[in-house]
């Protein structure tokens, strides 16, 4: 008997550890200092890119991507390659309260070449146990259809997901702001 995979859908979670030298804080306040209608990502073609804000270069998000990429080259034995468009690559979601991040992925379907194969989604902010917010993954498996998957967000923790699953991030119903780091990847 032999078995191939024709498809493999995935969502991986973990935490920066401690022994790295990342600053979140860092990486948080440079995410605010974006923050402007200036930054937020307009496209013309129908995409969902609309709740997002371009980031520029920063030191310690090249060491969050080189942390990722590192970590599942030593658990995966692939490479991930950071894509270099500017609205694929690093880019920022905050929610303010009451604020939803509708369902969309991050493949475009007319430029498959271009589209990243995973995303990441890292979580920058407190989250309440009491009042957890969640990243909600529809996908099919089969003949079962629409089916959803949920991770909490918490604050550190990054979703490392297949690019084309449809996402969504429920509605922020705290007084704080919610802010994730989107980064987009091709494995080699």
């Amino acid at each position: 008997m032999h078995k191939d995979t024709l498809s493999e859908i995935k969502v991986i979670t973990g935490t920066v550890g401690k022994e790295s030298l990342l600053k979140q804080q860092l990486v948080k306040n440079h995410v605010f200092a974006n923050y402007s209608l200036a930054n937020k990502i307009k496209d013309d073609q129908y995409w969902h890119l609309e709740d997002y804000i371009s980031i520029p270069y920063h030191q310690h998000l090249q060491w969050f991507e080189d942390y990722i990429r590192d970590h599942y080259k030593l658990e995966y034995n692939r490479t991930l390659v950071k894509i270099p468009d500017v609205k694929l690559g690093t880019r920022s979601l905050i929610q303010q309260t009451g604020e939803q991040v509708n369902y969309h992925s991050h493949v475009k379907q007319w430029d498959l070449e271009n589209s990243p194969e995973l995303s990441c989604l890292w979580c920058l902010s407190e989250i309440d146990e009491n009042n957890p917010v969640h990243v909600i993954f529809k996908y099919d498996d089969g003949r079962n259809k629409d089916r959803l998957w949920k991770v909490p967000l918490e604050y550190n923790k990054y979703i490392l997901f297949s690019s084309h699953l449809e996402h969504t991030i429920e509605k922020n119903t705290s007084r704080d702001f919610i802010i994730n780091v989107s980064t987009h990847y091709h494995l080699l």
